[in-house]
């Protein structure tokens, strides 16, 4: 996740689970990252790394950056280095056979998971709330379980328009 706006979804979820059942607990690894230094900062003065910092695992450290991708993982919260160089296949890397459930579309075959000689690597594309619950509970969340963690956070603007979109008065408008 690099968008400011998935990262307080973490925040809120987190503070959701934790109101609801205690302690959140990992049952699988979840990367996240920030898009930039001054994002972080903002998530700083707005109260949400905090929490962030409270489930994590692991917190970057320009002291002491990595020098190779990471391929294996424990079930915790990273939150890695600001920038792009997160995306899955660059830094970030599956076991072979694994399967990954992302918010990013760079999830072609073997980019982030090669296939192994007992399993067949998964790519799965899905959105920030279910890649987090996802990795929280160790399997694809409930529709109760999804509402619960969700509660209170506007999740999208988005509305499909009422009228037809059109380019000019009589032409349906293709793309």
């Amino acid at each position: 996740m690099v968008h400011k706006g998935d990262i307080k979804i973490v925040a809120k979820m987190l503070k959701n689970l934790e109101k609801s059942s205690g302690k959140v607990q990992f049952k699988s690894p979840l990367v996240l990252t920030a898009p930039t230094y001054n994002i972080i900062d903002e998530l700083k003065e707005e109260g949400d790394w905090e929490i962030l910092q409270k489930y994590s695992g692991f917190e970057f450290d320009d002291l002491a950056p990595k020098d190779t991708a990471r391929t294996e993982y424990d079930n915790i919260l990273y939150l890695e280095r600001p920038g792009c160089n997160l995306c899955m296949g660059n830094q970030e890397k599956a076991e072979k056979g694994d399967s990954v459930m992302a918010t990013s579309t760079r999830l072609f075959q073997g980019r982030v998971v090669k296939d192994s000689d007992r399993k067949k690597g998964e790519s799965l594309l899905a959105s920030t709330p279910v890649v987090v619950l996802s990795a929280i509970l160790g399997r694809t969340p409930t529709i109760d379980e999804y509402k619960t963690a969700v509660r209170g956070i506007k999740l999208t603007q988005f509305a499909p328009p009422i009228k037809k979109m059109t380019s000019k008065p009589g032409h349906l408008l293709s793309y």
